[in-house]
């Protein structure tokens, strides 16, 4: 945990956002920052953010259901059930049904592809890093991880990994952000909007803010 996360100053800064591009991008970031502090107040004024830009509830859902990923299932409940309350849309009640074989390999497949283009010329490393450590995990990381959530058609990639700098910055976890802030640059995000979102978290993120602009240093993202 970031201890050095000061909230009132992120939320002052929610208050005063004003982009002058990538509205959606840099709010749905904005967005999932607060999703980390699992707090009212940080999650209610980015959603306020969030509308008066247009951005859709469809893309703050994908937010949210990608969020137990990085944060965990509490922390995406808290958000889900916020986001519920605060924006309430019609939800379908169906009992749930088993996973078919297709599905799984349908995630499988499209994992394996989305993991290929997030890490680049570094996939097989982290891939035989993973392995090395917990098999398990690596299989899971494809089916689960990039297949069934970061895969989904309803968000792309570039928001999504925009969305996981944004928390990985407030968690202040170095290791998985310098790998998004590549991941980023890899599925075809601009080094200059990277920077902005940095920047729109700034000194709110405390020691996650220090780590995340040494590593643009080292990425050579101005």
């Amino acid at each position: 945990m970031n201890l050095s996360v000061d909230y009132a100053l992120f939320v002052r800064q929610l208050d005063e956002f004003e982009p002058d591009s990538d509205r959606t991008a840099r709010a749905l970031a904005l967005y999932a920052a607060a999703i980390v502090s699992a707090e009212t107040g940080p999650m209610t004024r980015a959603l306020v953010v969030a509308r008066k830009l247009g951005v859709d509830r469809s893309a703050l859902y994908e937010v949210v259901l990608q969020s137990y990923l990085f944060l965990g299932f509490p922390r995406m409940l808290i958000a889900a059930e916020h986001l519920q309350d605060t924006w309430p849309e019609d939800v379908e009640s169906a009992e749930p049904r088993a996973i078919t074989s297709e599905e799984a390999s349908d995630w499988f497949e499209r994992g394996s592809r989305l993991y290929s283009r997030v890490y680049g010329d570094k996939d097989q490393l982290l891939k035989r890093k993973v392995i090395g450590m917990a098999p398990e995990v690596f299989r899971w990381m494809l089916v689960e991880g990039y297949g069934k959530v970061l895969a989904r058609p309803e968000l792309r990639i570039a928001e999504r990994e925009l969305c996981i700098i944004a928390q990985l910055m407030m968690d202040d976890k170095e290791r998985q952000l310098h790998s998004h802030l590549r991941g980023a640059l890899n599925v075809g995000v601009a080094k200059t909007l990277v920077r902005k979102v940095v920047e729109d978290l700034g000194r709110a993120a405390g020691k996650g803010y220090e780590t995340a602009s040494r590593l643009l240093r080292q990425l050579e993202i101005d």
